[in-house]
């Protein structure tokens, strides 16, 4: 039996205030799934994140990449399991565009020729090609994450988790990221996408997971679950839906 990409184990996280933030948390996330993460403001849906390439460390519990605890090797962690912030401004690091992506496979340590080959694709796919000299804090909204995404494609990740990404973008925005995301996951990565807005993504996602209280509450395909998300603090997507499915 294949092992999961990602895996949670029994993981429980109290805070140094003796807050609760995740409650003996089991999850496993299989290699090229699309699993969108839902739950209200304080659900525990961002500090799960932060667990999964060892920002967070589990008071109880372990956290597993393929099978191994990922604090054996967090820098190996963090290379395949890429995170991406709500606020993008706080992973901008540079100058410019193309020295910011180039900032992770630079620590890396790698020869300048991969470095400029892994910019180059990782501006390709995320439409941002031409704005290699632009400077990442006079982008707009919806440049800024895409341009956060592309620091992180630039390390080869597996697995891409993202944290509400469509806040405070416009449609245009939205639409542009949404395309991004699905050819990254039609090529191949893993996508988590931890949201409490429905509307976007979940068409897209081949499984839901609820949160509530630090614990996760249902888990399944979004076609059984969406009748459910109401009673998770989750707006329900309007109108009828006949399916959950996506021609693209």
């Amino acid at each position: 039996m294949r092992l999961p990409i990602l895996e949670l184990r029994s993981v429980t996280h109290v805070f140094a205030n003796g807050i609760y933030g995740l409650r003996n948390v089991n999850l496993s996330i299989a290699s090229g799934s699309f699993v969108v993460l839902a739950g209200a403001n304080g659900s525990g849906k961002t500090i799960l994140m932060r667990h999964l390439n060892g920002l967070a460390k589990a008071t109880t519990g372990s956290v597993l990449l393929d099978g191994v605890n990922i604090l054996e090797n967090l820098a190996e962690t963090r290379r395949r399991v890429g995170l991406v912030f709500q606020d993008p401004d706080s992973q901008l690091l540079r100058e410019t565009v193309a020295r910011d992506v180039a900032f992770g496979p630079e620590n890396l340590r790698l020869k300048r020729a991969e470095i400029n080959r892994r910019v180059a694709d990782a501006l390709a796919a995320t439409g941002l090609v031409g704005f290699d000299r632009r400077r990442p804090h006079s982008l707009s909204g919806g440049e800024k994450r895409r341009l956060a995404v592309a620091g992180v494609l630039a390390m080869y990740p597996d697995v891409l988790v993202l944290d509400e990404p469509f806040t405070g973008l416009d449609w245009r925005g939205s639409a542009r990221l949404i395309e991004v995301l699905l050819k990254l996951h039609a090529a191949g990565k893993t996508i988590l996408l931890i949201t409490h807005d429905l509307d976007k993504m979940l068409a897209h996602a081949n499984r839901l997971v609820l949160m509530e209280a630090g614990k996760i509450t249902a888990d399944g395909r979004p076609e059984k679950l969406i009748s459910k998300v109401e009673n998770h603090g989750v707006r329900r997507p309007p109108g009828t839906i006949l399916s959950m499915t996506w021609a693209t």
